[in-house]
């Protein structure tokens, strides 16, 4: 005889619950079903979690609401010669986060030493110690750093109580090795939930449409997303896709959402994401990236972004253009230009970590700051990240810990 065992969801709607229990007692006797049996109990297990989403109210953790990051260790890139810069980025961010009693998750391989990787920048590791109430450590597979993408998204229940997403993960349409990432949502909510009792059973509000979290941006009202990612990392039509946004943003998580469709920036290798073009804050500001130079080589992109902003009516919220110039093109040393943007910040409650470049003076720097004057602006140097293709928020996991 196979006995199947199930876990059962906390609530049930009382529509499914006589046929979830009936099915699991006809596994005992039924063999020859065993298969379709199983699978019947999945599909009301996940549609018993989305009736009890819609009941709930279930919203994505905003940026400013969250206390703490999840990062994965770059020993990936230890072979490379922006390894050292690699190790400067994650040392000032972890350490400023510890020094801000901010939480800071962080992923590491097996049989890594993260105090031998720091002696190389003639770093220790006493900081991280010293703020063990804010600083933990995981042992999970990864095939690259870029939690934004390939981890799941905080999902805030109601006050204190918090679960996740689970977002499908396939390599940016499979131009990369993702093996162990398209488990990493899986095996970091386990680990995360035998230390957390506030977490409930985990969501799957988009089915399986592969849009990676670095191509949402939102508040609570309010969610954005660029065509162009969704259509080159999946093999449904618009009309498929379209379904199952209308479906994620407005029935489940009960938000509006504007889709604009603008091409991939200058380095890009996401395909277009939009946290490097749009970002949202706190429902008052609408953040998109900009310029005025001819010369910059997004010029026409950035003209048509700007344009279908314009289009839109977004309510009270004031709409700011972060202006980039020629002076903020990145290359690397084969002359290619990377995909730089000021938009790529990471927001941990009331403190942003934006990202510059090793041209970017002090004038930029306090247009930024009279921009974002709500909030604590601190500086960390990008360039090493952006030899990978990426920025601070695309290699950085929103989290509330408490």
């Amino acid at each position: 005889m196979t006995v199947i065992s199930i876990d059962m969801p906390r609530i049930i709607p009382k529509t499914d619950i006589f046929d979830m229990i009936f099915m699991k007692l006809e596994l005992f006797f039924d063999r020859k079903n065993l298969y379709a049996n199983n699978n019947r109990i999945k599909i009301l297990y996940h549609r018993a979690l989305m009736n009890q989403a819609n009941i709930t109210q279930v919203r994505l953790l905003n940026d400013y609401d969250s206390n703490g990051i999840v990062l994965a260790w770059p020993s990936l890139y230890q072979n490379e010669p922006y390894w050292l810069g690699l190790l400067e980025i994650y040392y000032q961010l972890i350490s400023d986060c510890l020094q801000n009693k901010k939480h800071i998750i962080l992923v590491t391989k097996k049989n890594i030493s993260i105090k031998d990787d720091l002696k190389y920048i003639e770093r220790n590791i006493d900081l991280f110690i010293k703020e063990k109430e804010y600083f933990t450590l995981y042992q999970i597979d990864y095939d690259d750093i870029w939690l934004r993408d390939i981890g799941p998204i905080m999902l805030k229940i109601k006050p204190h109580e918090y679960s996740f997403n689970i977002m499908k993960f396939n390599g940016y349409g499979k131009k990369y090795t993702y093996n162990n990432d398209k488990t990493f949502s899986k095996n970091f909510i386990e680990k995360f939930a035998l230390e957390n009792s506030n977490k409930k059973a985990s969501l799957k509000i988009f089915e399986d449409l592969v849009i990676e979290p670095g191509n949402i941006v939102y508040d609570d009202k309010l969610c954005m997303v660029n065509k162009l990612p969704l259509m080159e990392h999946n093999s449904m039509n618009w009309d498929q896709i379209n379904k199952i946004l209308t479906n994620g943003f407005q029935n489940i998580l009960n938000k509006e959402f504007i889709v604009i469709d603008v091409g991939v920036l200058s380095g890009d290798d996401t395909d277009g994401h939009i946290d490097n073009l749009v970002r949202l804050d706190q429902q008052e500001f609408i953040y998109y990236m900009a310029t005025d130079d001819k010369s910059h080589p997004d010029y026409a992109l950035l003209n048509d972004l700007k344009k279908q902003i314009s289009s839109n009516d977004f309510g009270k919220r004031k709409v700011i253009p972060i202006k980039h110039h020629l002076t903020d093109i990145v290359k690397n040393d084969d002359n290619e230009v990377l995909p730089f943007s000021y938009l790529n910040y990471i927001r941990i409650g009331e403190i942003i970590y934006m990202p510059i470049h090793e041209f970017t003076n002090e004038k930029k720097k306090i247009e930024i700051r009279n921009i974002f004057k709500n909030s604590d602006v601190k500086f960390i140097l990008c360039n090493s990240l952006l030899y990978e293709k990426g920025g601070l928020h695309c290699f950085s996991m929103n989290i509330v810990k408490e």
